[in-house]
């Protein structure tokens, strides 16, 4: 059997994130995107999504959106090969930056990808054409509005997940029971609080190790005491080790002439 080889791409101009899934069988467990609109497209073999209360099998060629903020999972029906395009809100932010121009730059970072990676050219045209169709509305319809008890609290945990807040300290913060602010939270986000900050824990160590640190400066610095915790908790989430992760990404930047290069992970761009 094939080994699954999981290789990220990321684009330090539009922000955006490329990930390759070869020939997995990983599935993910229920989870939300912070502040993140992704697009995936369906290589080889098939994955069932749930978002929500609904579900749906995607196979070969076929292609899905996953709003921000949206709970969702996706189960292994067969080893399968993915696409998947990650573009977080705060570029648009940027001076000078606008959807149009994020979009032209993902068009670099695919084309770049396409020349090396498993995707036809009838396969890059697809995705391209769909990634064209949406406009700046849809882009980020599918965020929420949180109630006054969630959203500072959420805010903060996404903006310090490594900051030791338990439940208990939520509930008081919010001036509600633990049990009253736990449901409230996951009527909001989708996620109980202990779920959404360990996801938010992890996806800090993500980028984090797109740096120099090494494995146990990530776990500390992301809130973890125990290493082999932090372990588990990420591959749990992404699917590989935290080792393996950092050897399978690669970072984009253009070149002296402007023309697209990539760098492995951890290397200083």
């Amino acid at each position: 059997m094939a080994e699954t080889k999981i290789h990220y791409m990321h684009d330090i101009h539009s922000g955006a994130e490329l990930i390759f899934c070869d020939n997995s069988a990983i599935s993910y467990p229920l989870h939300n995107h912070v502040s993140v609109f992704t697009v995936g497209m369906v290589l080889e073999g098939s994955v069932l999504l749930r978002v929500g209360q609904s579900s749906k099998i995607y196979g070969k060629d076929q292609i899905f959106a996953i709003l921000p903020y949206v709970p969702h999972s996706i189960t292994a029906k067969e080893n399968y090969s993915l696409l998947s395009l990650c573009i977080r809100k705060d570029i648009l932010s940027r001076d000078g930056c606008s959807w149009e121009k994020i979009k032209s730059e993902i068009v670099k970072i695919l084309t770049e990808a396409g020349d090396f990676r498993k995707i036809s050219r009838s396969q890059m045209i697809h995705f391209l054409s769909y990634l064209y169709s949406v406009n700046e509305s849809d882009f980020w319809g599918g965020e929420n509005t949180d109630t006054s008890l969630v959203s500072g609290l959420k805010q903060r945990i996404e903006r310090y997940p490594e900051s030791k807040f338990s439940v208990e300290e939520m509930a008081r913060a919010a001036f509600t029971s633990k049990y009253h602010f736990i449901r409230s939270f996951k009527k909001e986000v989708g996620l109980t609080p202990h779920q959404f900050q360990i996801q938010n824990r992890i996806r800090k160590a993500q980028r984090l190790m797109n740096r120099t640190e090494t494995i146990t400066e990530v776990a500390l610095n992301t809130g973890f005491c125990d290493q082999s915790h932090f372990i588990k908790q990420f591959e749990k989430m992404v699917g590989l080790t935290p080792t393996a992760y950092k050897m399978s990404c690669d970072v984009f930047a253009p070149d002296s002439e402007g023309q697209g290069s990539t760098r492995p992970a951890g290397t200083l761009v």
